[in-house]
């Protein structure tokens, strides 16, 4: 996952765009590139069909903040459940490792 994620948050600074897959799982990985830094992006589109309890999200989030409080939960009108992260900024935030991504795909199940 860490090679897949370099890669694209190597296409979206070069290209300036977003760049995205979809995980073995169904969950889909986007970098958006920023004026400063990327947003890294990770979730269930609607179109999975995968149903996320936002209210459970939001509290095992709150009850980890040191694992997962980096990671900000996002819902769509279309029912889509994201979470997303700012990094490469000033304060050393680089892209995140197996471990925080595991960390967030544990929040979205």
């Amino acid at each position: 996952m860490d090679e897949l994620l370099n890669r694209l948050a190597q296409a979206a600074e070069l290209e300036q765009a977003v760049a995205q897959a979809v995980l073995d799982s169904g969950l889909r990985l986007l970098v958006y590139p920023l004026e400063r830094g990327q947003l890294v992006v990770l979730g269930w589109p609607a179109s999975s069909g995968h149903v996320v309890d936002g209210h459970s999200l939001l509290r095992r989030r709150g009850e980890d903040l040191a694992r997962s409080g980096a990671w900000l939960p996002a819902m769509f009108n279309d029912g889509a459940w994201y979470l997303a992260r700012r990094v490469g900024l000033d304060d050393g935030a680089g892209l995140p490792d197996a471990g925080e991504l595991a960390a967030a795909e544990e929040l979205l199940q």
